[in-house]
């Protein structure tokens, strides 16, 4: 780095030191008394700081680049013992997405000190969370070897199986049959119900080699009896007793891997090839309809106050599509974190939280009101002002701004725990972006960059 480049880095950490000094409580808390004593906490907490705002490269490489300079490890406060990019894994995993989450608060109090925060309006919307797998290589699925797959299922006892079932009429199509494209979906890596209803009744006519008695229209009959199946009491029975047949079977036709360890049905996806998937636990196939894109992931809701556009809260999610559920209880926990600050507050939003349930629950939580469209092709549309289409727009910016800056959408981790630390990461990297423009008298524009690459 050049000596002007060090100087700004020196600038910002100086300007953020009284921040950072209340940061550090938490920080603090993690340092134990027994056992051996970690690397610095408050160093390892600026590194991370450092990392994002000044040097957004691989973890590996960012480590490096400290530990090869003297000026910027003076600069940070760096031990003499070079750092690791395990020392800061272990250091995000203790500190975890609470830590970063008391930080956010901790901002926040301080902002409203400075007269920052406003909190009559409240936007929400969600956001795409990209694996940092490969996407191609993650939805691979291995090769279909019709004369093997006819001796599976050929060899396959159902009858165990069916018996855990309630007795009903199984109209759309026998029980076995969807118990069979429900193994199939499984042990054959396919990444979603409609690939699985597109290979078995599709070109490749999956279904005459795994002795289907009949097929259904759309894959929508065999979503139906996933959501089934997962809701029955009995349903770790039923796991466990399909995976011993599989085992069975597939040990009786010599095709069951060595070192391969089956405790759940996820599980069986590596019996055939090495599935990426299973590297990256917690992620799945998503569908972003804003960008037409199909994506192996997760999801995120954020919710943010209009004024100033300051994130107040974010919460990872495992579909990038929201469920009714997973939407209020992120109200819940807004209403836990912030209490009183966001009471009366008016909720802005897009259709996705148009539901009855959602403004309700503004109602409940907050006393406040839900200025949303209706739920989907509903005909009761409520076309949004000039001045609330204003207001709506603000939440994108902040995801854009979140996502160039910070990376909120491409976490460099895998796990739901670390890429959960790193979505609360970034949302207080740019609450510390607005509160270094206030220190330094910038508020005409709070989340203006380039104050700190001056």
């Amino acid at each position: 780095m050049d000596h002007y480049s060090l100087e700004r880095i020196r600038q910002f950490f100086n300007t953020l030191q009284p921040v950072l000094k209340v940061l550090y409580l938490v920080v603090d808390k993690l340092d134990k008394k027994k056992g051996r004593k970690a690397t610095d906490r408050r160093y390892q907490f600026r590194f991370v700081l450092w990392w994002k705002f000044f040097a957004p490269v691989p973890v590996q490489t960012a480590v490096e680049r400290v530990n090869s300079s003297p000026e910027l490890k003076q600069i940070l406060g760096a031990p003499e013992k070079p750092y690791t990019r395990y020392s800061l894994r272990r250091f995000l995993q203790d500190l975890g997405e609470e830590g970063f989450l008391k930080m956010i608060l901790l901002t926040v109090v301080i902002l409203g000190k400075k007269g920052i925060i406003n909190a009559s309006k409240v936007v929400m919307d969600s956001f795409p969370v990209y694996s940092f797998l490969n996407s191609a290589k993650s939805l691979r699925m291995p090769k279909f070897d019709k004369k093997f797959a006819k001796q599976f299922f050929d060899t396959f006892s159902w009858q165990t199986i069916t018996d855990l079932f309630p007795e009903q009429h199984w109209k759309a199509a026998p029980l076995v049959d969807k118990l069979k494209a429900y193994v199939h979906q499984y042990l054959w890596d396919v990444p979603s119900a409609a690939k699985n209803h597109a290979l078995i009744f599709g070109k490749e006519k999956r279904r005459a080699v795994m002795g289907l008695q009949s097929g259904w229209k759309s894959s929508q009959t065999y979503r139906n009896f996933l959501s089934y199946v997962i809701r029955l009491p009995n349903f770790g029975e039923i796991e466990q007793v399909i995976l011993a047949e599989v085992k069975r079977v597939l040990a009786q036709l010599d095709a069951l891997p060595a070192r391969l360890k089956l405790g759940q049905l996820d599980d069986l996806r590596g019996v055939f090839h090495s599935s990426y998937r299973l590297k990256d636990h917690g992620a799945s196939l998503g569908y972003c309809s804003a960008k037409d894109q199909t994506f192996f992931g997760r999801g995120g809701l954020l919710a943010i106050l209009a004024s100033h556009e300051l994130p107040l809260l974010a919460r990872l999610t495992a579909k990038y599509k929201q469920s009714e559920k997973g939407i209020l209880a992120f109200l819940k926990d807004l209403r836990h974190y912030f209490n009183d600050l966001l009471t009366g507050a008016t909720f802005y939003g897009d259709g996705e939280f148009g539901t009855a349930s959602f403004k309700q629950a503004v109602q409940d939580l907050f006393k406040g009101i839900a200025v949303v469209d209706h739920y989907g092709n509903s005909t009761k549309k409520t076309p949004l002002t000039s001045d609330q289409k204003r207001v709506r727009i603000t939440v994108e910016r902040v995801i854009g701004r979140l996502k160039i800056l910070f990376h909120i959408e491409n976490p460099p981790f895998l796990g739901n725990a670390l890429v959960a630390t790193h979505t609360q990461l970034c949302c207080a990297c740019d609450l510390l972006l607005v509160t270094y423009n206030v220190l330094t008298g910038n508020r005409t524009h709070p989340h203006a960059y380039k104050a700190i690459m001056r």
